[in-house]
């Protein structure tokens, strides 16, 4: 499945994100370290996941707000933008990641 689904990392640094070189096998929860934002593109369901580490600043929280709308206009606007926390991720988010 993680094939399919694009992972970005935000560089709260440069205020930018980068696309995370996932491979095949690689399980998408072994990307989750609690101080990252990380934004999940799910071409299948046509949504966005940002996910938001436990450990991530204020700072890092609200760039991933404001660059969130930038990723998915490059993918399409009828994407839907899911904000969702270290711990708290719904079923679809953990079915989505190989959490389950």
């Amino acid at each position: 499945m993680s094939q399919n689904i694009l992972v970005f990392q935000l560089d709260a640094i440069s205020e930018k994100f980068d696309k995370v070189d996932v491979r095949e096998e690689t399980p998408l929860c072994e990307l989750l370290y609690h101080d990252l934002v990380l934004f999940f593109v799910d071409p299948e369901n046509k949504t966005i996941w940002i996910w938001e580490g436990i450990g991530a600043t204020t700072r890092m929280k609200f760039l991933a707000a404001q660059l969130a709308p930038n990723i998915r206009d490059m993918y399409g606007i009828d994407y839907t933008i899911n904000s969702i926390d270290d711990g708290e991720e719904p079923s679809e988010f953990k079915n989505l990641c190989g959490l389950n």
